[in-house]
């Protein structure tokens, strides 16, 4: 035992020289000791005497928009098929490419090949070279884009909130004949003046006419023609080229009939 009867000088000596070295001998070291204990300042906390322990738990975070690209489209090398029709980043339309071929024809770190619609087989399995998959280079920001904004939507349903009208799609080909053209307007000017969004896919036709330059054009304004009747409509965006596979897509504005009210005033 330290000796309580010594000076405050040689107490100091003992508590630096002597009484670390005896930490051993007891189960709490007398540095910490009540009789030798340093004063701290009132900032500093006192160190604990008892055993701290730490544990480092792991967090596992699921990248659950990866997954859910897959989940909704069919992808690259998952796309069943030897061969597709091919929609380049241009938007040009490229029939019956080998699928190695397409899946090394763009930027894999940017860009998806995404499949659009499933091809045909027969009986047996075999694919029809005329109902091919429709394959399209998408780049990942705008698919992610897009997985999202479906996204919002189921998230708005489960909360009662409604999504709006439900958006439509309208596929023409460039050569489409006058009266199946006037049919599919007419269809597209009633979803817009529901306040639907309209997406619509141009493309040349598999087999038979193709349409010239000047007869694509006019496809192509005849249906902006008629977007300007609908009013409040407006072109959202457009991307691909005249008489290549294009797609074009338009929002409606639902336009609220006010009902006549008669007054009295009116009534003799």
């Amino acid at each position: 035992m330290p000796p309580s009867h010594i000076s405050g000088t040689s107490r100091a000596l003992y508590r630096v020289f002597i009484a670390p070295n005896l930490r051993t001998t007891t189960s709490i070291p007398l540095l910490y000791a009540p009789a030798f204990a340093p004063s701290f300042p009132s900032s500093v906390s006192t160190p604990s005497l008892t055993s701290r322990t730490t544990i480092r738990t792991k967090k596992y975070t699921k990248d659950t928009r990866r997954h859910a690209l897959s989940d909704y489209y069919v992808l690259d090398s998952a796309i069943a098929a030897d061969a597709v029709n091919l929609v380049d980043e241009d938007g040009r339309f490229h029939n019956g490419v080998p699928l190695n071929e397409a899946l090394a024809g763009f930027n894999k770190t940017t860009h998806h090949l995404v499949q659009m619609t499933p091809g045909k087989v027969d009986e047996y399995g075999r694919a029809d070279p005329d109902n091919l998959p429709t394959c399209r280079v998408i780049s990942k920001m705008d698919l992610r884009a897009q997985h999202q904004r479906k996204l919002e939507t189921l998230r708005r349903q489960a909360k009662g909130q409604g999504a709006g009208p439900t958006p439509k799609s309208l596929e023409l080909n460039w050569a489409i004949a006058t009266g199946d053209l006037k049919h599919r307007l007419e269809n597209m000017k009633k979803f817009l003046r529901e306040g639907r969004k309209v997406e619509i896919m141009l493309g040349p036709k598999k087999k038979g006419k193709k349409a010239s330059a000047e007869e694509a054009e006019a496809v192509l304004k005849t249906l902006r023609e008629a977007v300007a009747e609908c009013k409040g409509a407006w072109e959202v965006k457009s991307e691909g080229q005249v008489g290549e596979v294009m797609t074009v897509v338009f929002e409606g504005r639902k336009i609220e009939k006010k009902e006549a009210t008669t007054t009295d005033d009116e009534v003799e």
